[in-house]
This record gives C-alpha cells, sequence and structure tokens, in this order.
C-alpha cells in the first residue's frame, strides 16, 4: 500500500483540493487537479511551514500538507525497495515458482535467485491464472511439503480475468493460511504474501 494524504497544491493558477497518492512508481494527484508524475522525475525535495515542495519536468510542485509535510518530504526523498526485495528474494534467497511468471517485473526479481524445488526454497511464488488453478493450491501445497511463506500472484483490478485477491483469501483461509503483506506487481497484477497459520 502506497503513502495518501489530502493536500492544497499551491501553484500559479490557485490553490486546489487535491488527494496526494504516492506508490513506488511515482506521485499520483487527483482532485481538483489530477496528474501523475513518476518517480524518476522529481529532485529537490524540501518541507518548510507545512509545505512539501519539489522541482520535476522543470517545474516546482509545493503541496500544503500542515504537520505531515516533513513525513511526505522524507519519503518522496527516499527509494523504495525493490520487488526483489519486498518479495525477500534479494541476497541469496533461494525460490521455487509454480506458473509462467506474467510480468517482467517479476522475471527481473527472481533473476538472481537459485531456483529449487517448494519443499527447498525461502520463498515460494504462485501465479495464479484460472480458478482450477486456484482450488488446486491446498492441495498442491500439502504433496509438496510447502511450510513456509508463499507470495501468490493473482489479478488486480477489473481489466484482468485471473482471480482476485477476494477468491484467493477465500480459499487458503479455510486451508489453514492467512494474508500478511501485499506487494503491487503492475496495473493488472499484485502479490499477496500467505503464512501458515501455526508459523505466523
Amino acid at each position: 500500500m502506497g503513502r495518501q494524504a489530502k493536500a492544497t497544491w499551491i501553484g500559479e493558477h490557485g490553490a486546489a483540493d487535491v488527494i496526494l497518492h504516492l506508490e513506488s512508481g511515482g506521485l499520483q494527484i487527483s482532485g481538483e487537479r489530477r496528474l501523475t508524475v513518476p518517480r524518476h522525475a522529481w529532485s529537490q525535495v524540501e518541507a518548510s511551514d507545512g509545505v512539501v515542495s519539489f522541482v520535476a519536468h522543470g517545474d516546482t510542485f509545493r503541496f500544503r500538507l500542515g504537520s505531515a509535510a516533513s513525513a511526505w518530504a522524507d519519503a518522496l526523498a527516499t527509494t523504495p525497495p525493490s520487488l526483489a526485495e519486498k518479495l525477500g528474494v534479494s541476497g541469496e534467497a533461494t525460490v521455487a515458482v509454480r506458473g509462467e511468471l506474467p510480468r517482467p517485473e517479476l522475471e527481473e526479481a527472481l533473476a538472481d535467485a537459485a531456483r529449487v524445488a517448494p519443499w527447498e526454497a525461502d520463498v515460494v511464488v504462485v501465479v495464479i491464472r484460472t480458478d482450477a488453478e486456484l482450488a488446486s493450491l491446498p492441495v498442491w501445497f500439502r504433496e509438496c511439503g510447502v511450510d513456509t511463506h508463499v507470495w501468490i500472484v493473482h489479478g488486480k483490478g477489473r481489466e484482468t480475468r485471473a482471480p482476485g485477491d477476494d477468491a484467493v483469501r477465500s480459499v487458503l483461509r479455510p486451508a489453514g493460511w492467512r494474508d500478511t503483506k501485499v506487494s503491487a506487481v503492475a496495473d493488472t497484477w499484485s502479490a499477496t504474501r500467505y503464512t501458515p497459520a501455526r508459523a505466523s
């Protein structure tokens, strides 16, 4: 999940009430004015007197956030963790993958991790594209001896046919697994980490 707050955009055309939504890819601005600023575009982030400012595309952006300005400045200036770090596969972690990875971002995140059998892996990643694949997971976990954290890559939003987070939760929770963390992957894909209840 990203950082979100109501703010006042202070610009050359006057003030506007907006909502700021900060994700790993950038800053989405909605409300009376709308804009998306990619993370790589901004620099010179500062906070002063309740206003956070930064420079992007040659323009200076200023948002009144009150007491939250300093925290927002820190968040804007901090490089977010990579997808590999979010999934816990940085360093020398081993990984098992079930299913075809749907996005190059996932391929890149897992590229340096040694592939091993599911029962030997530090991290298990499962891609769910159909209801049948989802329904088979609890049995597959038992048959493979999977007893660690599992990242379920599932559909997100209305533009995908893959089962979403609610469908995954409805199958795995009754089977003794608990969702403990979420990581965005792409516009139509997300990943949710599930942990055996006894290991929570």
